[in-house]
């Protein structure tokens, strides 16, 4: 989908406090090899939030927002939550409570959970067709949280650790800041592992995977007029290096296109893995104005998203607890 969307400005808010796999292992929730694997791969404690629920986690984060990059309430006319885990109490209208508070009298807002770790770019996808639709002063904030609630939805067999962590992009056609020059979500049904739960075991060959990841970043790319050679780096979610290696030689590029820091430095966010990472690469300088990069997502099951922008001025801005 080519696009006239810009991101008008990112906060992420990323918890201070680290939960080591030591500790995870001494509490019993990890064996010895599982905890050995973790290390073997350079994760050593993700961010955890123990003191704020996800509810005042999305508040802190879009307060930093709003109060950064000066959003007209009455403009923003879609409040879009990705997220993956069930990590809010049920009697809390989370979304109806920060439309209220923030005045965001005529927004819709809905969630969405269908395309797992790429839902963050699905909500980009999404974003995208609504403001084709509504008017050019119009704005939609994506907003995505990830906080684990049971102790069990911190291991990812052997190779990944989740942490905790919130994330607040603001999109629209009349801002300043990172341009979206093209962005796809895609599903194929050929890498649904529907044996799965039954047998515990991928029914479905992984080159699927990799075949289908290459399609949607070479249509990205030429949905956005660039080529590899205009990308100074490949933002993907926070999954194996293995992957994106393996990747770079279906793609027949280096492999250091792809910024793979992101696990060893946060374990797996989720829907949030690609603005933190997006954040970390801007706030150190890696990423600069007039940088092309891709932002890319691949979820279990085989869903895929992709983006292609181009940095502008304004620098991603770090929530904090007062």
């Amino acid at each position: 989908m080519g696009n006239s969307m810009v991101i008008g400005g990112t906060a992420v808010y990323v918890p201070e406090e680290r939960l080591t796999v030591e500790s995870l292992a001494d509490q019993g929730l990890l064996s010895p090899n599982e905890a050995a694997s973790l290390l073997g791969r350079g994760m050593a404690s993700v961010p955890c939030e123990k003191a704020l629920p996800s509810p005042d986690m999305l508040d802190l984060t879009l307060h930093a927002l709003l109060d950064r990059f000066h959003v007209d309430p009455e403009r923003v006319r879609y409040v879009v939550m990705p997220y993956l885990y069930y990590s809010f109490p049920y009697t809390k209208d989370v979304l109806g409570s920060l439309r209220r508070k923030y005045g965001f009298r005529q927004a819709a807002c809905f969630s969405l959970r269908d395309q797992l770790c790429s839902s963050y770019l699905m909500g980009m996808y999404a974003a995208g067709k609504l403001l084709e639709a509504a008017e050019d002063e119009a704005a939609v904030i994506l907003l995505t949280v990830e906080k684990c609630l049971l102790p069990g939805q911190r291991y990812g067999g052997g190779v990944l650790i989740t942490g905790d962590a919130c994330a607040a992009s603001l999109l629209g056609k009349r801002f300043g800041g990172d341009r979206v020059l093209a962005v796809r979500s895609v599903t194929d049904i050929r890498t649904l592992q529907q044996g799965k739960l039954k047998n515990r075991a991928d029914d479905v060959p992984n080159y699927f995977y990799f075949v289908n990841l290459a399609k949607v970043i070479r249509r990205t790319l030429a949905d956005a007029g660039l080529d590899f050679n205009d990308l100074k780096v490949a933002i993907p979610n926070n999954i194996t290096q293995e992957t994106w290696q393996q990747l770079a030689v279906l793609l027949k590029i280096s492999p250091e296109l792809f910024y793979t820091e992101g696990p060893s430095v946060s374990g797996h966010l989720n829907t949030c893995d690609l603005p933190v990472n997006y954040a970390r690469l801007a706030l150190e300088g890696k990423l600069r104005p007039g940088d092309y990069y891709a932002m890319i997502s691949l979820g279990n099951g085989g869903v895929i998203g992709c983006a292609v922008c181009q940095k502008g001025n304004d620098p991603p801005v770090l929530a904090r607890r007062p």
